[in-house]
């Protein structure tokens, strides 16, 4: 366990990355295809004991329940993240302030996840299907792009219903650089008359992406930090996770802070509206984590209102 009330396991670094997308890459170069796959790799990269099904929720909690209880103002909720075997995995856990019957409704429609997922400053769109158990996320860098200039993934989505559990889950088969088996997993229980919730998210790795990851961590990503505490300097400050698992953690809070948000706003009904108020909301989060800061709120609020522009033209 670490000073900040997170478990996290630092081997060697890997390649960590998002959603990313399974249609053929429309870049101009080599090069620039690598450096967008970076740039846009998420905490779905992160290779943790799988969990699933509310029994396995149940130990999860019981494990983990002092640090839930006791946060710390640097991390008020449960993180760790893994690289291992070729798997990069992380999930996130914490107390939700709705119910299950709340997040069922919320969560059990993909279409909501397109108005969540955009939140993160790497996701450019997202885009369903008529039947709702598919999603293509479009994925690329922290700057205002067009969903031409981006990668595709397709995920294949499904929820599971039960007495006191609920999960949604978003999986795609194939992503750039040949890794694959991307997964988006969020699981909820009632216990203790609350409402106990896991993110968690992992891919497979190839060895192209491991190569793009070494590349990255060498220039772009060298002083980049992480969100764990794992040590102190010789002054008392904190030094922070770094390399492959820096990156893990990094976009993987962005997702955690985009559901956040999505769930401080769900109560507004105008689509547009709580659009907006998300955006403010999610910029507003990730203040508290200047390891998060790419750009300023005003960059990020205008390029995201283009891009949601962008995406309900997709989905017409």
């Amino acid at each position: 366990m670490l000073n900040s009330g997170v478990s996290i396991v630092q081997t060697k670094p890997r390649f960590i990355s998002p959603i990313i997308m399974s249609k053929p890459v429309r870049m101009k170069t080599v090069l620039r295809a690598v450096l967008y796959f970076i740039c846009a790799s998420s905490a779905q990269n992160i290779a943790l004991a799988n969990i699933s099904g509310p029994d396995d929720m149940y130990l999860m909690y019981e494990r983990i329940k002092n640090t839930l209880d006791n946060p710390t103002p640097e991390i008020p909720f449960y993180l760790k993240a893994e690289s291992k075997d070729d798997i990069e995995s992380g999930e996130a856990a914490l107390y939700i302030p709705l119910t299950l019957d709340e997040l069922s409704d919320a969560l059990g429609s993909v279409s909501n996840w397109c108005d969540i997922l955009p939140l993160h400053i790497n996701v450019k769109a997202c885009t369903y299907n008529a039947t709702g158990n598919g999603m293509t996320l479009y994925m690329g860098r922290k700057f205002y792009q067009e969903p031409d200039d981006a990668f595709e993934l397709e995920y294949t989505f499904t929820t599971v219903k039960a007495d006191d559990y609920f999960s949604a889950t978003a999986v795609a088969e194939e992503g750039p650089l040949k890794t694959k088996n991307y997964r988006i997993e969020l699981e909820f229980i009632t216990i203790e008359g609350k409402t106990f919730g896991r993110i968690f998210v992992s891919n497979h790795l190839s060895w192209l992406s491991e190569k793009a990851m070494k590349v990255y961590l060498s220039t772009l990503g060298k002083d980049k930090q992480g969100i764990t505490i794992i040590g102190h300097d010789e002054l008392g400050n904190p030094v922070y996770s770094s390399g492959g698992v820096a990156v893990a953690e990094r976009n993987l809070v962005r997702y955690y802070l985009a559901f956040m948000s999505f769930f401080d706003n769900a109560e507004e009904t105008d689509s547009e509206l709580r659009y907006e108020k998300q955006l403010n909301n999610w910029f507003d989060r990730t203040e508290k984590f200047p390891q998060l800061y790419e750009l300023s709120k005003q960059e990020y609020l205008s390029g995201k209102r283009k891009e949601r522009g962008n995406q309900l033209k997709l989905q017409e």
